[in-house]
């Protein structure tokens, strides 16, 4: 948290780590005291003897501390504690270490064989969808089976430098508003027809042997 502590002294502002190294300062020995209608900034004081609770009284802290001045006591400068972007870190650092325990083992080690440092499949999926979206609006298909196959299997492989696909990303993105309105689609799916779908797709599949092993397997465990 000391990090994102700032000492503003002789019209300049320094790291509280540096600012501590130059006076020759122990953090335990400061002593902070509030200023009404001043965010996060405070009149520092400092004690040899001890009088003071320091910024922090202990290294996992999540605000600092204030102590109790004694009267006719003289600031010896002030200081900013960023807070909002200490907390920003906070989240940050704790979504980094969730995403380190439930990450995809495969997909990690695959990161890091290409050596351009971004999750590849991912960036394939991005790609995959934002060319669907537009033919989608332009041809008014859903095409799953893709004719851009190996362009999309490149860069799952890591063979594009991740600013290049991000300027391509941005681009496609980019054109998808024209396109959807110049396109000639419903402004609502129709919900006959989709119904219709639904029971073709499902009459189809429960046909099938494996349709016919799932839904006897499905009634069993739900009965």
């Amino acid at each position: 948290m000391l990090d994102f502590c700032y000492v503003y002294e002789s019209r300049q502002a320094l790291p509280l780590t540096e600012y501590l190294q130059a006076m020759g300062f122990k953090q335990e020995e400061l002593g902070l005291s509030a200023i009404a209608h001043f965010r996060d900034t405070y009149q520092l004081y400092w004690s040899a003897a001890g009088n003071y609770s320091g910024i922090v009284r202990k290294e996992t802290a999540n605000d600092i501390c204030l102590s109790s001045i004694p009267q006719g006591s003289t600031p010896i400068a002030l200081l900013y504690f960023n807070k909002d972007g200490y907390s920003a870190y906070c989240k940050k650092y704790k979504e980094y270490w969730h995403w380190v325990a439930v990450r995809n083992e495969e997909r990690y080690a695959n990161t890091m064989r290409h050596g351009k440092n971004y999750d590849a499949k991912n960036m394939m999926h991005v790609f995959r969808l934002l060319l669907v979206a537009k033919e989608i609006a332009t041809e008014g298909n859903l095409n799953v089976r893709r004719g851009d196959r190996a362009f999309l299997l490149a860069i799952k492989d890591g063979q594009y430098a991740y600013d290049e696909l991000l300027q391509m990303a941005q681009e496609l993105h980019a054109e998808l508003p024209a396109c959807y309105e110049k396109a000639d689609l419903p402004e609502a799916p129709h919900p006959d027809a989709t119904e219709q779908l639904l029971v073709e797709m499902r009459s189809h599949y429960y046909s099938t042997a494996t349709g016919v092993q799932s839904f006897i397997f499905l009634n069993k465990h739900d009965s």
